[in-house]
């Protein structure tokens, strides 16, 4: 029953897979109650699948009360009990709570680096995740010397051309991208999905993820020719490796319909992120936040289109959904409200448009740190407001 569910879960199919979760949960705590270590797998599994299936608040309360159980049973070094601390951490960072999720990730990067030692592979693994967390703050001054740390290390332990070598660079670009910093990432994008392709396969979902990677690279810098060549190419792939519905793919295409947009290809742009904002409410629900983000991806079209009346509707949806999960102050829920208040001011809304502007100003200042550029664009936003 676990294993069905772990493989339909892998496959994307996370409401096939919850109520086999649930139902192994419940026999496990029959049988063999509600503190043995594989009760607490079984936790352990079913709020994973909740967070990938968008339901976070239902995750962080279970994955809470699976750390809780593993440091009485197991102690709070043992190897469960830390990954129920980096899933806690992963949870609350989807939340956007990134003040909670930062000590939980120190406390077990700590802990490993004395328990299993600077290079293991999982005490490389939470320091990456504490650069990620860091640099989803924006806090860019304190994530790029971890990356750089974490990508010497992979090196050293696994060699340059190792695949968990190359996604730590990929994570570094990442970053550099974020920064501006188009002339660093661009080569260590492009050497990432060589690699990959040389290593594992044109074909394999990390080297199709590389692809992603660099499609996003070219869009950021404005190159969105060859973003949309990418996109697509990503798009085929996934589509073929994963399924049409898999999260991955739903992702890829809702970025190739963002890429379409920026080309002003904008009828083609309409039909993608229609299509991609269907597939995602019938297979991860309405509520989830990839659909509500293909919400706002498709009233970015409609706005551009001059369709004022359907983007102020599908922006108000998925600013209801964000704003519940992850959260009315996680970077996602900011940039859509951004986005909203821009067609507010254009439309001479200027009441509506100081509401949002407020409340963006307002979240972004709870979460986003002081040199994040999405924070100074959002108080320049709300000063020409005034």
């Amino acid at each position: 029953m676990e294993k069905t569910a772990l493989q339909l879960q892998e496959k994307g199919d996370f409401a096939g897979a919850e109520p086999l979760l649930r139902q192994c949960l419940a026999v496990r705590e029959r049988a063999l109650g509600p503190e043995h270590i594989d009760t607490l797998a079984a936790l352990n599994n079913l709020a994973n699948l909740l967070h990938d299936r968008g339901q976070l608040d239902e995750a962080e309360k279970l994955h809470r009360r699976c750390l809780e159980l593993r440091e009485k049973t197991l102690g709070p070094d043992h190897p469960h009990t830390l990954g129920s601390l980096n899933n806690l951490a992963l949870v609350l960072r989807a939340k956007g709570d990134f003040a909670g999720a930062e000590p939980l990730y120190r406390r077990g990067w700590t802990t490993m680096q004395r328990v299993s030692g600077e290079g293991h592979p999982d005490t490389l693994s939470m320091l990456n995740n504490l650069a990620n967390l860091l640099s989803d703050m924006g806090d860019y001054t304190r994530a790029e010397p971890l990356y750089r740390q974490l990508v010497d290390q992979l090196q050293v332990k696994f060699g340059p051309d190792d695949p968990t070598t190359l996604a730590g660079e990929g994570n570094l670009a990442n970053l550099l991208l974020r920064k501006g910093n188009y002339i660093a990432a661009g080569p260590v994008y492009q050497r990432c999905y060589d690699t990959r392709v040389r290593v594992q396969g044109a074909e394999h979902p990390e080297t199709l993820l590389a692809l992603g990677n660099l499609a996003t690279y070219y869009f950021e810098s404005g190159n969105y020719s060859e973003a949309e060549a990418d996109y697509r190419r990503c798009l085929a792939g996934r589509q073929k490796a994963l399924g049409p519905d898999h999260p991955d793919t739903l992702n890829t295409m809702d970025n190739l319909a963002g890429a379409l947009r920026k080309a002003n290809k904008l009828p083609e742009a309409e039909t993608v992120a229609r299509n991609c904002l269907a597939a995602s409410e019938r297979t991860l629900g309405a509520q989830h936040p990839a659909t509500c983000n293909s919400a706002s991806t498709l009233a970015d079209i409609l706005r551009d289109k001059g369709d004022t009346e359907g983007a102020v509707a599908l922006y108000e949806r998925a600013l209801a959904g964000l704003r519940e999960s992850p959260g009315a102050t996680h970077p996602t829920t900011l940039s859509v409200l951004y986005e909203y208040a821009v067609l507010r001011k254009d439309q001479r809304r200027l009441p509506e448009a100081r509401r949002l502007g407020y409340e963006l100003l307002a979240g972004a200042r709870r979460s986003l740190s002081k040199d994040n550029p999405s924070r100074s664009k959002y108080e320049r936003f709300v000063e020409s407001l005034r």
